[in-house]
Order: structure tokens, then C-alpha cells, then sequence
């Protein structure tokens, strides 16, 4: 069996542009879906309309209209469960392409402290060193008043 590396920077590489190319998709996928929901909903709304305004003039039988109501409820209920589909794709390739991306953004916050960090490094050193000085000439005559007192 060959040893493989887990943690190669083209095994990185190849692995985060199948991530990308699965969140772009499913993003595009969702949104596609989203619209045609849209759509439906749309046209749901717009036949509640036309059935109650052909109802209300007379035109259409008490049957009719009540079909035509029961058939927009169901143009819309399709409408809805087709723009839950699209909101979860959409949502989920946008995760995707948020953990394809993470390295990047983790990069551009550390490029952002690291000055801050450095400059708070270099400010606190000599207080730690006189800190830590203090600390060791304390031991140091704490042990030499000890080997007096034997």
C-alpha cells in the first residue's frame, strides 16, 4: 500500500475546487428553483383573482368556483414546497462556499491582528523580562536564605 499524504498542499487543491464546483452548483440550482416558485406563486395568486372576480360576476357556477379555488391552493401549496427546496439549496450552497473559502478568510483576520499583535508583543517583552527578573532574583535569594538557615 502507498503512503498517502493527507496533507498535501495539491491534495488541498484539488479537494477545495470540487467544493467550489458543488457550492456554485447548488447555488445555482437553488436560485433557479427559487424563481420558478416565485413564478408559481405568482400564478396562485393571480387565478385566486380571476376565479373569485369570474365568480362574483355571475359568470361561473358555485362548482366552478370552488374547483378553481381548491386548484389555486394547490398551485400555491406546490409553490411553497418548491421554494423550501430552492431556500435549502441556495442556503446550502452558500455553506459550501463559505467552508471553500475559509482559508482565505482565516488568512485576511490574521493579516489584520498580526500588526496589532506584534506591536503588542513587542511592548510587553521588556515588562514580562523585568517581570520574569524580579520573579528569578526572589528565588534565587529565597534559596540563598535557606542554605543559611541549615
Amino acid at each position: 500500500m502507498e503512503n498517502e499524504k493527507y496533507l498535501s498542499e495539491e491534495r488541498y487543491q484539488r479537494s477545495n475546487q470540487k467544493v467550489k464546483k458543488v457550492g456554485k452548483t447548488l447555488l445555482i440550482i437553488g436560485s433557479i428553483i427559487l424563481v420558478v416558485s416565485f413564478i408559481i406563486f405568482i400564478i396562485g395568486f393571480m387565478g385566486f383573482g380571476s376565479t373569485f372576480t369570474g365568480g362574483i360576476e355571475g359568470s361561473s357556477e358555485p362548482n366552478q368556483i370552488a374547483k378553481g379555488a381548491f386548484g389555486v391552493i394547490g398551485i400555491l401549496a406546490l409553490g411553497g414546497i418548491i421554494n423550501s427546496v430552492g431556500f435549502l439549496l441556495t442556503a446550502s450552497g452558500g455553506m459550501v462556499l463559505f467552508i471553500a473559502h475559509r482559508r482565505e478568510i482565516t488568512a485576511y483576520g490574521v493579516q489584520q491582528v498580526m500588526p496589532i499583535a506584534q506591536e503588542g508583543i513587542e511592548k510587553i517583552t521588556p515588562t514580562v523580562a523585568n517581570a520574569a527578573g524580579s520573579i528569578a532574583e526572589s528565588i534565587s535569594k529565597g534559596i540563598e536564605s535557606g542554605k543559611k538557615d541549615k
